[in-house]
């Protein structure tokens, strides 16, 4: 998991965009593939395996953008972010 945590660390946050904004959204036409995922979760339509897997696939760069961003807010709201002269 520490590798994991490392790699989003590392990874500049445009590469989680780009990310999402291609398999995360696709295919875009009529509506992102995730919408309709999730729609059919929430309507108990989701029970076929492939339906789950194509979840799954589409959630991913949601979740790794989700966790770049905890990560970044963390480092500079978190409790052992760098303080200013200024605080102190």
């Amino acid at each position: 998991m520490e590798r994991v945590i490392a790699w989003i660390d590392r990874t500049p946050i445009w590469l989680f965009v780009v990310f999402v904004a291609t398999l995360g959204l696709a295919p875009w036409v009529p509506e992102p593939h995730i919408a309709e995922k999730i729609r059919w979760l929430l309507m108990g339509e989701l029970s076929r395996p492939l339906d789950v897997f194509d979840l799954v696939l589409h959630a991913v760069p949601w979740v790794l953008l989700g966790l770049k961003l905890a990560r970044e807010t963390w480092k500079d709201f978190g409790p052992r972010a760098r303080r200013s002269i200024a605080d102190e």
